[in-house]
């Protein structure tokens, strides 16, 4: 008689629950594993980021540093030669071509392996304890008995400003990655675009796709905007060590980037680039963000971070030229400040920014207002069911900064009590809480929980491996962290 097979179910299959279940499935040994991957979306492994068609959004991370195996690192790259010879890893593709990367990549990974693949459209409304397993509740009533859940849900939509949602006359655009409300705006108004980061100048772009008379408003409380990567991107070298300018730097994030920024200095002066130090802080950066005192975290977060953001998540080339461009022309204003006011202005929306530093008032009459502000992690606020339950029993718990959820080493989620609830687990942006920067721009931290999900329970004798190759992977001085002296590419 056969034994009944271990079962587990991964809720989300974007990229992180996609490629999770692809890393189950190639590295499992025997046919005692089937997995259910979850998701309310038809295609599965594009996620938010991927699951557009307009080949004007590129990747921010050439191509090179992009392969969903670790252990196959030009993986990606050889998938696109088969498209187009011309690709190379310093290309900058669209992210619609990598979503149907990862969509071959679970495909393959289902072919060849012993295990089994089910994909499943449905919504999850609870994932709950029941024996030494679980039991996850679907939409419909259905539901399905598991031995281990990987939670893996993607990003949830910012919050909403109190100032403009109370003022808004009908023009507000909550989820910035509706890309159809977007494309409902009226192309001859102008568009007040909240934040100015990458999912900001993805709405730009997209809302200016058609032409390049529409007038376009960044808003945000510092105005900066991301840095571009150089058009021959260089690998890091000897990653596997920290940086030696770091090596006897005390535990404070003063002291960390006073070195960082040194290095950069000495770079440039000796005629290298301020982009080679951050890209060899990569694979450090999650031991750096761990040994950092809660209070330095806060001072980053409070402080530093917007300035950081902009050198390590860069542009590609192509996309900040573009940028550049529009800046010069005058189709795109950036503002830094904030909202004071929205009012209704017949149609339309009367919006007032405070200027920042000088705290002048400046009036805008716009056809829609677009919130990128970045995605929510306060699990307290968020309504989404599945979020709910598991909040509300007790099953995850928010970090202290609001940063994403409390995890072990294993990737399994802690509980209310603080201990780790065995066989649930978390893949993807809230890992950040634990780890900042966990493998950014690569899918590298997908193998991790898959090797922790492939552990035994307890009372489960069989063991399913995963083939190996994890992831290695102010005001006074403070607002001084620019870490270049140059604006090109």
């Amino acid at each position: 008689m056969h034994a009944a097979p271990h079962v587990i179910v991964i809720v989300g299959a974007g990229l992180s629950g996609a490629l999770t279940a692809a890393n189950i499935l190639r590295g499992t040994l025997d046919r005692g594993v089937r997995v259910v991957l979850l998701d309310r979306r038809a295609r599965f492994g594009r996620g938010l980021a991927y699951h557009n068609w307009d080949d004007n959004l590129l990747l921010n991370v050439p191509a090179g540093n992009m392969s969903a195996l670790p252990e196959e690192p030009d993986d990606f790259v050889d998938y696109l030669r088969g498209i187009d010879p011309a690709f190379n890893a310093g290309s900058f593709v669209s992210r619609r071509i990598f979503g149907d990367y990862i969509e071959f990549t679970l495909s393959r990974a289902e072919r060849g392996s012993a295990s089994t693949l089910e994909r499943m459209t449905a919504e999850v409304a609870s994932v709950r304890p029941r024996g030494d397993g679980f039991v996850v509740s679907l939409d419909g009533g259905r539901s399905l008995a598991a031995d281990q859940v990987v939670l893996a849900l993607g990003h949830f939509p910012p919050k909403d400003p109190q100032t403009v949602t109370e003022g808004a006359a009908g023009g507000y655009i909550a989820n910035p990655w509706d890309f159809d409300a977007l494309d409902r705006t009226d192309p001859e108004k102008p568009i007040a675009i909240l934040g100015a980061g990458h999912t900001a100048l993805d709405s730009l772009f997209r809302l200016t796709s058609k032409g390049d008379s529409r007038k376009v408003f960044l808003i945000s409380r510092r105005g900066l905007l991301p840095h571009g990567h150089r058009f021959a991107p260089k690998v890091p070298v000897n990653v596997a060590t920290l940086p030696h300018y770091l090596r006897r730097v005390p535990n404070t994030i003063r002291a960390t980037l006073h070195a960082v920024r040194g290095e950069a200095t000495r770079q440039l002066r000796a005629g290298g680039d301020w982009r080679d130090v951050v890209n060899g802080l990569r694979a450090h950066t999650p031991g750096i963000w761990q040994r950092l005192p809660a209070a330095d975290k806060r001072k980053f977060l409070s402080r530093v971070v917007p300035y950081w953001d902009i050198h390590r998540h860069r542009l590609a080339p192509v996309a900040f030229l573009r940028l550049e461009q529009m800046l010069k022309s005058g189709q795109v204003e950036c503002l830094p400040g904030q909202v004071q006011s929205c009012a209704p202005s017949g149609a339309d929306t009367r919006v007032v920014v405070r200027a920042r530093g000088s705290g002048r008032l400046r009036t805008l009459v716009v056809g829609a207002i677009v919130n990128c502000t970045g995605p929510n992690y306060d699990i307290a606020s968020l309504t989404l069911p599945l979020i709910v339950q598991l909040r509300d029993e007790g099953l995850i718990t928010q970090d202290a900064l609001q940063l994403g959820l409390e995890i072990d080493e294993h990737y399994q989620v802690a509980g209310r009590s603080g201990l780790p609830v065995p066989g649930l687990f978390y893949i993807g942006p809230m890992l950040k809480a634990r780890y900042w920067d966990r493998g950014a721009g690569t899918a590298r931290p997908c193998t991790e929980p898959c090797q922790a999900a492939n552990r035994p329970r307890p009372g489960v004798n069989r063991v399913y491996r995963a083939r190996p190759g994890g992831s290695q992977n102010r005001r006074r001085s403070w607002p001084r962290v620019r870490l270049d002296r140059q604006t090109s590419p």
